[in-house]
Formats: structure tokens, C-alpha cells, sequence
């Protein structure tokens, strides 16, 4: 898929929660997958990492990599004593599936999380409640789930604070076919099953200057080039819940030179395994003193879409905001059939298999830095608008820094020891703890050590081991150059000057 990045500086973690072993097929295995820091404003220095486990649901650790909660999905199947383990007690009946699954079979699965502070619940009685929130998606049922952050309740840290009418995200779906690899499907807005799975997926929170906005939650679709815009707002009774805002669509055909001088435009379009599945997104994240939204499109590179509330309810994002591309942007392909399927390949097969697909490209069209996929994103804030966007290049394990003021600029790459197929990552900062006085740098490794055995459990295969790492901020400053600006952004108040 790519090639390794040579001479990186590779940085190694302070700490390493422990691994999570994973069984393929297995009721409620755990998965980590994308991490948030969650910084107390009445302890200084303390802070939480909220990471989520996809089918297990979420574990929240303390900054020495404890497990302080372990939240169950709010839609799990049932756990046996003869299954493999998962977090929490086993056995455990579990619940019914999603309210909408027409097979009975689907359930809960988390996938992204991001932390905001200050929002205002009504409770009850009518008063007002101030809470720091986590929103994860929930890709299972396609909602939202909302948790107010209270680390000195009984019940928390975290509290679900979901409202009961909480709707779907995608109840439809924007189909954009692929004219290379047809698959006899409308284009357009349709009807989108719950049991098909094009559902809730990436997510970044963005607290607008003008209280008067709402909080917002950008939320990307699996399996399709598309972007909700929800606003968050107080349900009563201590509950939150959403409400559309507007939907972004990204064209997922591009125009890229010809490859020789002289020759004609390519209308090119990235290959895909899955015929009937756009060119998905998933991670974002929104600088939230700009109004700017940074989304990474794991095939095609990092878009920067500026945010602003007059825009209408549905737009098209043109393809001037994409501004850094992956390298096999633009490369021809060919996609060769794999059991219903394809297996997209960036040269020519040896031996021809009939009904191979080749789509004319440019190499040179594609960029310097990014591997597909591209993950997650996080901001380093500086002063003014300076700072870093951090890019997780999943396809050759790397991050990459860009300047945050001209995220155009490649700034370094570097890499954490012993890490791997990087889902999602945070940073803040500020101080977080006694081991990280100058900022906190969270990374989801996905080749996290094995158990003793790696034996199948009662026919369930293993499938590899996840877990989450801290490195403290001044290490990847030191190694790389960077600056330290623990002073100069308040993630509590981002807009006070």
C-alpha cells in the first residue's frame, strides 16, 4: 500500500495503558480506537483520557494509564463465561439491538469521542447545571451518545446524559456511484438501513465564539463522502440531545493534469474495494478559535473547510479546499475482483483476471507526505493562530506536523516507539498530570503486544491487541523543534484573548 518513511524521529511514550486482545467475531471483543483528553479545571494538572472500545464501549483511564470506568455499550448482545474477555463483568445478558435494526442483530458500537467544556443543562426543576461533556458516536446505532464529565460523583467519572428521543444522524443517505465501478445503484439522496451500517462514524466538537450557535458536533458518514453538521442542545431534565444544522458533500472525482505534457485532463476517481461505498471520512477535528473545520479523507488527504452559519443547508465543498493530498492521489489503479469485491492495486496484475478495472491516473498528481489512510487530526494551539495540526498517516505508521496557520506547510514527521495502524490521537496544551507539565500527546496504537496465548478461545479466532500511549509534549518539541506554549489557549475558554 505504500512505503516506510525513513529517518523520522521515532518518540517514545511515558506511559502505556494495558493491551486489549480482541477476538474476530466475538460478542463485545474490544477494539481501541480514538482517544480524548479531558483536563480539570478544579485540580490543576489532573486529567482524564477517554478511549473508546468500539463494540465494548468506552474505558476511561486515569494519567498513569488506569482504568478508572468502563462504560457497557447502551446496545450490547449478551456475554457468556465461555467467551473470550471483555471489559466489565462477564456473563452478562445484554440488551435488545438498535430500535431501528431490522435484523435484530445489530448493536452499539462505538467509534469516535471528543471532549468540550461548559455546556448548560436544564435540569428538572428548571434551574441550570454548567458540565464538561464527552460525545462518542455510537456507529451501531447511528446517534450520538452524550456523557457529562463529574469525576467526583459516585456514579462517574462520566454520566450518560443521552436524551431518550435522541434521533438518528443519517436517516438517509447521499449515493455517489463511481463510473468506473458500476454498481447499477441511483445517485441521490436515499433511504439508508440501519443494518447496512452507513452510519455515524468520525466526530469533532466546535464551541462557537457566539454562545448564541450552540455547541456544534461534526459528524462524518461511514462509507460515504459526506459531513453532518449537528448542533447540540439541552433536552431538560438534565439531558442533551441534536439537531441537523446542515450536511457537507465532497465530490469524490477530481480533475488532475494529464500524465504526459500536452495531454488531456483525467477526471479520476479513487478506487474502491467495496463498489458501492464513497470515499469515506472519519477523522476531524475544528480549530475552535478560527472556525475552521480540518477533515481527513482516508484515500484522497486533508481537507480545510472554513465554517460559517449562513451557509445553506446542504453544500459542496469544491476541491480547492483539499490541501494536502495522500501520495496515491491520482495514481491509476487497477481493481482486480475479490469475491464480490475488489483489491485495488497501483500496478498492473502479472497474470490478467477478467473483469480487472484499470483507471488511467497521474503519478506525479498525488502529495509529498501522507500515506493512505489518512486518521486522525489534532490541533496544538499556539499564540495568535500559530500552532501545529498533528496528521496521523496510518499507512506508514507516521504523524506529520503542519503549520496551523498555513496547513500547506509540512513542518516534520515523526513516529512513537512501537506503534502502529494509529486510529485517532489527542493533544493538549496544558499541564496534565506530574509526568506531563508541558502538554499531553495521546496516540490509539493498533499493534499492541499479544496475550501469552494467541490460541482461539472456544472457536473465536484472535485478531490482534490495542491500547493507548502518552507522551508528554516537550519530547515531540524537543526532537522535532516545535514550540511550547502552555500559556497561550485555554481549552476551557478557546475564544478569551
Amino acid at each position: 500500500m505504500g512505503h516506510a518513511t525513513s529517518g523520522s524521529p521515532v518518540i517514545g511514550a511515558r506511559v502505556e495503558t494495558a493491551a486489549l486482545h480482541s477476538y474476530d467475531d466475538a460478542p463485545r471483543t474490544p477494539d481501541a480506537d480514538d482517544p480524548a483528553i479531558w483536563v480539570n479545571a478544579s485540580a490543576s494538572g489532573e486529567g482524564l483520557v477517554i478511549g473508546v472500545l468500539k463494540d465494548a464501549g468506552l474505558q476511561v483511564y486515569d494519567l498513569e494509564g488506569n482504568v478508572v470506568q468502563t462504560i457497557l455499550p447502551p446496545r450490547r448482545p449478551a456475554v457468556t463465561s465461555e467467551d473470550p474477555p471483555v471489559p466489565g463483568t462477564k456473563p452478562e445478558s445484554g440488551t435488545s439491538a438498535c430500535p431501528e435494526s431490522a435484523s435484530g442483530e445489530t448493536y452499539s458500537r462505538f467509534n469516535n469521542v471528543d471532549v468540550q467544556y461548559g455546556f448548560e443543562l436544564i435540569k428538572a426543576n428548571g434551574s441550570t447545571e454548567t458540565v464538561d461533556i464527552a460525545v462518542v458516536t455510537d456507529r451501531g446505532c447511528d446517534r450520538l451518545r452524550i456523557y457529562a464529565i463529574k469525576p467526583q460523583s459516585s456514579s462517574g467519572p462520566l454520566i450518560d446524559i443521552t436524551a431518550p428521543s435522541a434521533p438518528r444522524v443519517f436517516p438517509s443517505q447521499f449515493v455517489q456511484p463511481s463510473s468506473l465501478q458500476p454498481t447499477g445503484e441511483p445517485s441521490g439522496v436515499q433511504d439508508n438501513d440501519l443494518d447496512d451500517q452507513n452510519t455515524a462514524y468520525g466526530l469533532a466538537l466546535y464551541r462557537p465564539e457566539d454562545d448564541d450557535d450552540g455547541y456544534r458536533a461534526f459528524v462524518t458518514q461511514r462509507n460515504r463522502s459526506a459531513i453532518a453538521e449537528l448542533e447540540l442542545y439541552a433536552a431538560g431534565s438534565g439531558k442533551v440531545s441534536y439537531t441537523r444544522v446542515r450536511e457537507l458533500r465532497f465530490n469524490p472525482v477530481f480533475t488532475v493534469p494529464g500524465a504526459s505534457p500536452g495531454s488531456p485532463s483525467i477526471q479520476w476517481t479513487p478506487c474502491r474495494e467495496e463498489p458501492e461505498s464513497d470515499p469515506q471520512f472519519e477523522g476531524l477535528v475544528v480549530d475552535q478559535q478560527e472556525g475552521v473545520l480540518f477533515a481527513a479523507q482516508e484515500v484522497v488527504g486533508l481537507w480545510r473547510v472554513p465554517l460559517n452559519d449562513a451557509l445553506p443547508a446542504t453544500v459542496t465543498v469544491p476541491a480547492s479546499r483539499l490541501i494536502a493530498k495522500t501520495r496515491s492521489f491520482g495514481e491509476p489503479w487497477w481493481a482486480v475482483p475479490d469475491d464480490g469485491e475488489y483489491a485495488c492495486e497501483d500496478t498492473a496484475p502479472i497474470a490478467p483476471v477478467a473483469g480487472t478495472i484499470a483507471a488511467p491516473g497521474n503519478p506525479s498528481a498525488g502529495g509529498l507526505h501522507l500515506e493512505r489512510d489518512v486518521e486522525g487530526l489534532a490541533i496544538y494551539y499556539g499564540e495568535d493562530e500559530e500552532g501545529y495540526l498533528l496528521v496521523s498517516s496510518q499507512g506508514d505508521d507516521t504523524f506529520h506536523v503542519y503549520d496551523r496557520e498555513d496547513p500547506t506547510d509540512h513542518i516534520a514527521a515523526f513516529q512513537v516507539e512501537g506503534t502502529g495502524e494509529t486510529d485517532g490521537h489527542d493533544v493538549v496544551n496544558v499541564p496534565a498530570g506530574g509526568d506531563f507539565p508541558y502538554g499531553l500527546f495521546v496516540v490509539q496504537n493498533g499493534q499492541a503486544g499479544g496475550p501469552a496465548s494467541e490460541d482461539p478461545i472456544n472457536g473465536f479466532e484472535y485478531d490482534g491487541s490495542t491500547q493507548f500511549k502518552l507522551l508528554g509534549w516537550e519530547d515531540i518539541a524537543d526532537e522535532l523543534d516545535l514550540d511550547v506554549e502552555e500559556d497561550e489557549f485555554d481549552p476551557r475558554d478557546p475564544h478569551d484573548d
